[in-house]
């Protein structure tokens, strides 16, 4: 089989492109993904559009097209699931001590949200509004913030694209090489697959690549945990303080994650579970005694040096580009991405420098 596209990675980001590769042309594309859709950094069991990021809730880079993408696409795939696949919860998130408070509140002020996008709230406004939440002088209300089911999410869009004309190989190993101007995959078990272009959507598996092991990326390893509850989970809102807490559904909900820089293996253990626990009752002291355990997770992320992703062609080899580093705003950022990169493959338009690879060389 011949393909124009070769997109190597079936997470968020190589089924976002997939997505708008598909709908902007007539192309042949090809997802492949030895380990199969949102087994990597992608398969959190939930995952919150924040864009008020960091711990001063700084406004993220094009926040508000960035969730506009991710929200269509989301209701565009929305009907291939027979799941709930997202919720326009909000997130709130409660300051921790003063300082943090103070820098929270100059960002939300002095940065240019629309229109009741972002907003500060008093400590008794905060307390009206979500009771029990430990927070000092206040905090910042994101009405336009989600919470995503990403795996469900990820299933969807991949119905999506099939029923969309995209072929997708799972759960197969195979071998990459280039002779003269196409790239050709073998695989063990099929006939061998040609490409007149491959993608890297990998994520910290892209430095697997020869052509791609000097790539700035770092690993971070997450982990959440998955708690049931007796009484219903008190927040229909996502709550992002020492990390994130997003209900499932009314008796269940997510509380993650980790950021480990220095990790043995990719597992989940039980020190990243304490850390868990320990971050999520100074947030909700209530919560202590009301929830028990009933899943981990744990996910090794892509990390750049200034924390945002990067697109673009490989400086030497032909017919080769990449688009990973995405880290912890994967979700926030990949309908974007996709749809500016997508653009430039297929048409030679700029990628904006804040997120070319070209601002590495």
């Amino acid at each position: 089989m011949k393909y124009d596209f070769c997109i190597i990675g079936a997470g968020l980001a190589g089924l976002s492109l997939a997505k708008e590769l598909s709908s902007l042309s007539n192309t042949k594309i090809l997802v492949i993904d030895p380990l199969g859709i949102g087994k990597g950094a992608s398969g959190s069991p939930i995952g919150l559009a924040n864009p008020a990021t960091g711990r001063y809730a700084t406004k993220s880079w094009k926040a508000e097209e960035s969730l506009n993408l991710l929200e269509e696409n989301l209701e565009k795939v929305s009907s291939f699931s027979t799941e709930k696949i997202f919720s326009k919860s909000g997130i709130v998130r409660p300051a921790m001590d003063s300082k943090i408070a103070k820098r929270m509140k100059e960002n939300v002020e002095t940065s240019d949200w629309s229109d009741g996008s972002c907003k500060w709230l008093s400590e008794k406004e905060l307390h009206n509004n979500f009771p029990d939440l430990f927070c000092i002088d206040g905090g910042v209300w994101v009405p336009s913030g989600m919470t995503v089911a990403i795996p469900k999410y990820l299933d969807a869009l991949a119905s999506y694209l099939k029923v969309s004309g995209v072929d997708f190989i799972e759960g197969i190993n195979f071998d990459l090489r280039k002779s003269n101007n196409a790239w050709f995959l073998d695989l063990k078990s099929t006939n061998e697959i040609e490409a007149n272009h491959i993608v890297i959507t990998a994520g910290i598996k892209s430095t697997r690549y020869d052509f791609w092991k000097d790539l700035p990326l770092h690993p971070v390893k997450g982990q959440v945990a998955v708690f049931k509850t007796e009484q219903k989970f008190p927040y229909r809102s996502a709550i992002s303080a020492l990390g994130y807490f997003a209900g499932i559904d009314p008796y269940t909900f997510v509380a993650g994650s980790t950021y480990e820089h220095k990790f043995a293996n990719e597992e989940t253990d039980r020190k990243g579970l304490a850390y868990i626990e320990d971050r999520m009752l100074r947030v909700m002291p209530h919560m202590e005694g009301k929830y028990k355990l009933i899943q981990q997770w744990a996910g090794v992320r892509a990390s750049t040096p200034d924390r945002k992703p990067f697109a673009g062609d490989h400086p030497h080899i032909e017919g080769c580009s990449i688009l990973a580093g995405l880290g912890s705003k994967g979700l926030l950022y990949s309908s974007l991405l996709a749809k500016e990169f997508a653009h430039y493959l297929l048409e030679g338009t700029a990628i904006s420098p804040e997120v070319s690879l070209n601002r590495f060389n």
